[in-house]
């Protein structure tokens, strides 16, 4: 809920640029909801504050609009500021050069993808690149993506599923055309990256193989095509990058990941007798002397010979934001991160368990019920 806009804001469009009524929510920290505020606010004011001045510029503006929209302005300023000092800012630390960044990280997830962008050393084999016995590149691809070309293929990997024994999951990577492929194996390290909604995008199809002995891999499930659900980031705690941070106040908050990074084989039991597998996918993002990183789990069910998402959140980010320079040549640096924890609860729906996301080291928590018509958790 908003407050109305001051004088001048309407003619600006500067609707959704007044000060929340912040009002705690049951079970959130006043972190969580400063976070919150800090997405639905931060960049509309700064939107809106361009939108102003452009008009200011206009020749055409008349000078009753003129008077309103510079009232407006400082307006919309002390208020927002007013806001931010009634509340702690979301930076967690500030430290003052960029080793100190990762002693500042609080989650051990944020922590993990911290150190893989920044140390570049090797990453562990997620995706099961190195394959297991009787499954090939070719194979998976004729499997996964028949009739796709196999020209096409960035990644293939498999791994054996503990949860289910003799059962192995799947993936392959393909790139939108043959010399696409052949770049991203040449400049990208054979990584599954890249992934958006464009034409020219990689794309990924899963499938679950079982296995008895001596015998070859049998197809059980796979997905129907590549995977297209993007992530859902309505009502989620962790930051959001940058593109839907600065979208339209009304857009969906989904995205498609640019990466999927590797298997999660918890034992995620969704329903008595049906155990879903995990796939970790993410963004990263680069700014001037900083960066940031974000993940997100997508779970894979078995629907008979269908392979389903039902489940596509985001669990964790790390955020690096430069700042002021130092005379002994380091620089402040803003560090914030969060993590969340996927839990089954005992309670049901629909006969599928509820699931819950849990920040790590706080109270914030989002409880999921199965959707019947939706088929997942949505």
């Amino acid at each position: 809920m908003y407050q109305a806009s001051p004088p001048g804001a309407r003619e600006a469009g500067l609707l959704y640029a007044a000060t929340p009524r912040v009002q705690p929510l049951a079970g959130q920290t006043q972190r969580a909801i400063v976070h919150e505020f800090h997405l639905q606010n931060r960049n509309r004011v700064q939107r809106s504050e361009t939108r102003a001045r452009a008009i200011l510029r206009r020749p055409s503006t008349t000078n009753a609009m003129l008077m309103r929209l510079r009232l407006a302005l400082p307006l919309l300023t002390s208020l927002l500021s007013g806001a931010l000092l009634a509340l702690p800012s979301w930076a967690d630390t500030t430290v003052r050069s960029l080793d100190q960044a990762r002693g500042a990280i609080e989650s051990t997830d944020a922590r993990r993808m911290y150190d893989s962008q920044m140390s570049g050393a090797p990453q562990p084999d997620g995706l099961g690149v190195a394959l297991p016995d009787g499954f090939t590149r070719e194979f998976l691809v004729q499997q996964l993506a028949p009739g796709q070309d196999p020209k096409r293929l960035v990644l293939a990997g498999a791994k054996p599923w503990g949860q289910r024994p003799g059962a192995f999951v799947a993936i392959v990577c393909l790139a939108a055309t043959p010399e696409r492929a052949e770049r991203l194996v040449k400049y990208g390290g054979g990584e599954c990256s890249e992934v958006s909604n464009d034409a020219d995008s990689t794309s990924v199809w899963l499938g679950v193989f079982g296995t008895t002995a001596g015998g070859a891999p049998q197809l059980l499930a796979r997905t129907d095509g590549p995977v297209k659900t993007p992530t859902d980031w309505r009502g989620t705690n962790i930051d959001l990058p940058v593109d839907l941070d600065t979208q339209d106040a009304n857009a969906p908050q989904q995205a498609m990941p640019s990466e999927w990074k590797r298997f999660d084989l918890a034992a995620y039991k969704i329903a008595p007798g049906a155990v879903a597998f995990g796939v970790r996918a993410g963004w990263n993002e680069g700014y001037s002397g900083g960066g940031a990183s974000f993940e997100a789990l997508y779970l894979f069910h078995i629907d008979g010979p269908t392979l389903r998402v039902v489940f596509a959140r985001p669990m964790s980010f790390v955020k690096s934001i430069a700042g002021d320079w130092h005379k002994d040549g380091t620089r402040d640096h803003d560090m914030s991160d969060a993590s969340n924890i996927l839990l089954v609860l005992p309670e049901k729906t629909d006969g599928y368990f509820d699931l819950q996301l849990r920040q790590q080291g706080a109270k914030w928590r989002q409880t999921l019920k199965w959707s019947a018509a939706k088929r997942g958790y949505w």
